[in-house]
């Protein structure tokens, strides 16, 4: 959301704002209907009574707030050690070539040994049971492109070497470097940022209401992090935000905020594994906290702030904003009043802190960039697929484009679904932690260097292919013809890996890492596993032409509940461009081990080992799906009657997509006339035209482009001639020309530029290169433009109209009509035919494998195909393909095998919420949120698993029990409450329960109430005081939820306990109103003969989930 309000330009994703919001105009956004386009969201609280409290909450279209949930990871040395490892091996650095030189033997077998000989085995270190030669040490076969490789490789190695930052004993991995280079260096020429005493105000930019105000310097935590208060902010605002400071920093010195070996704080740690903060453009050591009224529930960053003067630094001149600063709304503390939830919010946004002194890159990466790292380092579940914007299908959003961020295509999971890409890649069987990091930290300085999709990520995949990192510098071309490459292959693998989550049993899972999540997510599924498509063995033989319409990088998972004996096959005619590959778990009857195996079109396997649950899963992985091919390039200049009205009449040319639509974004195309000869003398040499505009809004907010010109907005149109040689035809001189009236300034004084022209300028260009008109013409008003063409007399000239838009949302774009070029009294160039003879010229944004940025010394290390550019608009965000396949398996029978011939079904509700409307609810230690649900026929309780939101409190544990529906609601038979541990100070998000051995045997129809609650109660020094410990809760639309005798109907209860003399309390049914909390069960059949209260001895849990159809 940052980038449709802040998209500086098509390829600067992050250039002002690195948060979950911040918009570019004051105005709330409006739906179609006029209603304003929010979240909304209320959280539902039982404190005892008949009462309950409902706590509602709107936040912006732009705007996720709350705690950013992460996925786990740990790292078994973080990335500035095991470089700094590398750097202590002497021997690494010594050149095989030079192997006799320093006395050792040449290394013969040419394996990286000095003195390796013979059959090149143990003298090269392959023999694991004998050391290599002893006076053999590791060298390297070719010399290695040191600068280029340590920028791709070693980033944070790599500034620190350019800027001659130099870590001093005992510097705090963030600040690593700072004493060294004030004291040593000219950076900072001696000026170091100070900062007044704890009590004393300073006057800073409230950048959510756009305001100057008095902040009060509350304290300074662990020596680096200032908290500062806006002067109109609460005691809570000021308790919750030293607390979550203490939390990040750890000073409580607990074992549940340190999130490695190593590593003693959460901060610690991040800077560990990304790199320091970047205080050689601030010359502080501080990060300001500041705490202010922002009219939203939010959270945000600034690159403009710390990079105010890149690449110099500040100075004494320089604002108090001008640093450091992570902006936290009062709004949201008010909202979520958890101290834990706020440090995580801090860990998230400081990321994108360390990320933005790198550079840029695509949003994909920056956001899910800072969403992976932060569960390395904060060791926390995933952001769960079902916080913040609600849906109602999970299979439309795992078919999805890949990089689509928007409510309309996935709901805005973009951020859950790449973090879990690159928490996948970062075991250390696949790219592992160093590849990872330094996959996220290649990003570039450079405008036209920016790494955007596959272009990062085919390098670092095809360079994992070797397990180590590359001799020399090269690059890789991207390939778009066929679907195996790698990026592909990863993309696939994911989606696998994501289906063996469903797999309770981790014995029939593959054993392969690329077919597995980090073990520590394993057992705790990321996807609602009921919500595949499924097929069940009992009630069928066959699946016959399945397929789903898949977008570029979406996914497919189906399932096949236990067949046995299966046969899968795909169809003849199946787009190759989507892989298929079949999951077949482990079978404990017969022995046979999970496996995957890929088919082709046209191909088919069998399956045999008994009763088996399959899931087929299939990704769109179109080699080209990313890209634009020059046939693929959609036309923005055209000839068009639309709003040809007024002084306009017939066509004009109109640069935009579709009537009423908004223009393409990331466009840089120009109308171009034919080469035409001016004359050398003429009274008046003009070129006049009719132009009207609707681009997007003027915006002043004081940041400049090109050697500080001042910008007033972002999208524009300018016009440009181009001097043409008479003996080549190359153009020998650009001009960008005004009109006689200006292109405007905004309506502030100096302010011209437009930001979307950087693509095309560079920083050096003068300010008149970035001049351009953007806004509105008025109300679709038509004016009259006129230019002086008296310089270009005696020349071949061509003209043009360039029209440039970035990131963000726009208009409808440009008009223009009755292009003249006159000479005096004559027509030179404008009659009726020659307005057909404007042609449209498209300037592809594409960088050049091997450039390297000259602020940061980066190189570009993916070439494209010679006419094709990155889709970064996502025009072909609507395409789709598919491949069907099919799949027969043997009639079951309880003879052959028990289990394929079990019914089976889903019972609960999984996650339907709308959009804009979302409710969820705080469960307190006593309560139990209770759902009732009936036996669809004769049978066990397998399975359950409960959804959760992560952020808690105080709580160890969380607890299912199978009750009665009758009041006061006992277990059932011999049933015990199981427990699902919920460790540290976020919960796992998911909980699966294995009942088999506690369910008792249900006969068809017979009701009972699933009730879940809090198992074990754990307090931690920074918990608030006075605040009831609670576990959150996702809630689902269900119509019967207040239907007493109808399967969803739900209350709260707090059971009786005499030995406690507490009394057995209830809200009632429907305290959520038509909505209960987020469960699947599966429930499995069992036969006739089998005993009605507890569960037979012959059917056992096999960690097969079978969803309902």
């Amino acid at each position: 959301t940052a980038l449709r309000s802040f998209g500086a330009m098509p390829f600067l994703l992050m250039l002002l704002f690195l948060c979950h919001s911040a918009p570019r105009t004051v105005a709330t956004p409006v739906t179609d209907d006029g209603s304003e386009d929010i979240l909304r969201v209320e959280t539902y609280e039982w404190l005892g009574g008949e009462e309950l409290q409902m706590m509602t909450h709107a936040l912006p279209e732009d705007v996720e707030g709350g705690i950013d949930n992460l996925p786990s990871l740990r790292r078994s040395q973080s990335g500035s050690a095991a470089r700094r490892a590398e750097a202590s091996d002497e021997s690494a650095a010594l050149a095989c070539e030079d192997c006799e030189a320093f006395g050792h033997g040449a290394d013969a077998c040419g394996c990286g040994y000095c003195g390796s000989y013979g059959k090149c085995s143990w003298s090269c270190g392959k023999d694991l049971e004998r050391a290599p030669n002893a006076n053999g040490p590791k060298c390297n076969p070719k010399p290695v492109d040191e600068p280029l490789l340590q920028a791709i490789w070693e980033r944070p190695a790599w500034r620190d070497h350019r800027l001659d930052l130099k870590p001093s004993e005992g510097e705090h991995p963030c600040f690593a470097g700072f004493n060294h280079m004030i004291s040593n260096t000219d950076r900072c020429n001696g000026w170091v940022r100070q900062y007044p005493d704890i009590g004393s105000d300073v006057v800073f930019l409230n950048t959510g209401v756009q305001r100057y105000s008095n902040f009060t310097l509350k304290a300074v935590v662990g020596g680096h992090i200032n908290v500062w208060l806006e002067e109109n902010s609460s005691p809570l605002h000021e308790d919750i935000s030293i607390k979550a400071a203490n939390i990040y920093t750890n000073q409580y010195g607990i074992d549940e905020l340190k999130p490695a070996a190593g590593s003693g704080s959460w901060m610690e740690h991040e800077c560990k594994v990304m790199g320091s903060m970047p205080f050689m453009y601030t010359c502080s050591d501080r990060i300001n906290i500041l705490v202010q009224e922002c009219q939203v529930e939010n959270a945000w960053v600034m690159q403009s702030d710390y990079l105010r003067n890149f690449p110099g630094p500040a100075d004494a001149n320089s604002s108090a904003n001008f640093d450091i600063v992570f902006y936290m709304c009062q709004e949201l503390l008010d909202r979520t009043p958890n101290p834990y939830a706020a440090a995580n919010t801090f860990a998230h946004e400081l990321a994108h802190v360390i990320q933005g002194g790198f550079g840029y890159s695509f949003n994909a990466m920056t956001e899910g960039g800072a969403t992976w790292l932060e569960g390395p380092l904060l060791h926390l579940a995933p952001r769960p697929m079902i916080y913040a914007w609600g849906f109602r299908d999970w299979n439309r959003i795992n078919a999805a484009h890949f990089y689509a961020n928007t409510k309309e295509w996935n709901s805005r999971k973009f951020y859950q679904i790449h973090a879990m890409f690159l928490t996948y890649l970062a075991q250390p069987e696949l790219l592992g932690d160093d590849f990872t990091s330094a996959l996220q930290n290649y990003q570039s300085f450079e405008r036209a260097n920016v790494p955007w999709g596959r272009s990062a990520y085919d390098y670092f995949l095809q360079m994992r292919e070797t397990g180590e990192k590359p001799q020399e510098f090269q690059t890789v071309t991207m390939d778009i013809e066929s679907p195996q490459n790698a990026f592909a292959t990863a993309l696939l693998d994911y989606r696998v890996a994501i289906a063996a989550q469903c797999i309770a049993d981790p014995t029939l899972r593959p054993v392969e890492a690329k077919y597995l999540m980090p073990s520590q997510l394993r057992d705790r599924p990321f996807w609602d596993c009921t919500s595949y498509r499924t097929f069940w063995s009992a009630q069928d033989s066959s699946a016959e032409n399945v397929s789903a319409e898949l977008h570029y990088g979406g996914a497919a998972v189906f399932r096949l509940a236990a067949p046995e004996g299966a046969t899968v096959s795909l169809a003849k005619d199946a787009d190759a461009r989507v892989r298929t590959k079949v999951l077949a778990a482990g079978s404990k009857s017969t022995g046979h081990v999970a496996e995957v195996r890929e088919l082709g079109p046209g191909e088919s396997i069998s399956l045999e080992g008994g009763a088996r649950e399959i899931f087929v899963v299939q990704v769109n992985v179109d080699p080209a799906g990313e890209l634009i091919g020059p046939s693929e390039r959609p036309q923005l200049w055209k000839r068009s009657t639309y709003r040809c009205t007024g002084s306009c009449s017939g066509k004009a040319w109109w640069a935009g997509a579709g009537e009423g639509e908004e223009y393409p974004t990331n466009q840089l195309s120009a109308l171009r006339s034919p080469v035409m000869q001016l004359p050398t003398e003429a009274d008046k040499l003009e070129l006049s035209f009719d132009a009207m505009w609707d681009m997007e809004g003027l915006y002043v907010d004081g940041s400049t482009v090109g050697s500080g010109c001042v910008a007033k907005g972002y999208d524009g149109v300018q016009v440009r001639v181009r001097v043409v040689s008479e003996v080549d035809g190359e153009t020998t001189e650009l001009v960008v020309v005004s009109p006689e009236s200006g292109y405007g300034d905004g309506g502030s004084p100096n302010t011209a530029a437009l930001h979307a022209l950087r693509s095309i300028y560079g920083d050096d260009s003068p300010c008149s290169d970035f001049e351009g008109w953007t806004g509105k013409s008025g109300d679709f008003a038509w004016t009259s433009q006129l230019f002086d063409f008296s310089r270009f007399a005696g020349k071949n000239i061509s003209f043009e109209l360039l029209f440039a838009s970035d990131s963000a949302d726009g208009g409808e774009g440009f008009w223009v009509d009755k292009i003249r070029v006159h000479a005096g009294g004559s027509l030179i160039f404008g009659d009726g035919s020659d307005a057909d003879a404007m042609t449209e010229h498209v300037f592809l944004m594409v960088p050049k494998a091997g450039d390297v940025g000259k602020d940061d010394g980066v190189p570009v290390v993916t070439v494209l195909p010679e006419g094709y550019e990155f889709d970064r608009s996502l025009a072909k965000i609507d395409r789709t393909l598919s491949a069907p396949w099919s799949a027969q398996w043997r009639a079951p029978t309880l003879a052959v095998d028990p289990e394929a011939s079990l019914g089976r079904a889903y019972l609960g509700w999984s996650y339907a919420a709308p959009i804009n409307d979302t409710k969820t609810a705080l469960l307190h230690p006593g309560q139990e949120a209770c759902m009732r649900l009936a036996a669809p026929f004769r049978g066990i309780l397998r399975t359950a698993t409960l959804f959760t939101l992560v952020d808690k409190m105080g709580i160890s544990a969380v607890s299912l029990a199978v009750r009665s529906v009758e009041e006061p609601h006992h277990q059932l038979g011999n049933s015990k409450m199981i427990f699902s541990a919920s460790p540290g100070v976020a919960d796992p998000g998911t909980h699966r329960f294995d009942l088999a051995s506690q369910s008792p045997v249900f006969d068809e129809g017979e009701p009972f109430l699933l009730c879940v609650g809090i198992g074990s109660e754990r307090a931690l020094p920074a918990d608030p005081e006075g605040t009831l410990p609670f576990l959150h809760l996702p809630l689902t639309n269900v119509s019967s939820a207040g239907q007493e005798h109808l399967p969803g109907a739900t209350k709260l209860i707090v059971p009786p306990v005499p030995k406690e003399e507490r009394a057995f309390q209830t809200t009632g049914f429907d305290p959520w109103h038509g909505h209960t909390f987020v469960i699947r069960a599966e429930f499995v059949a069992v036969p006739e003969s089998t005993g009605p209260t507890s569960s037979p001895a012959g059917v056992k849990s096999t960690g097969f989930l079978a969803s309902a159809r």
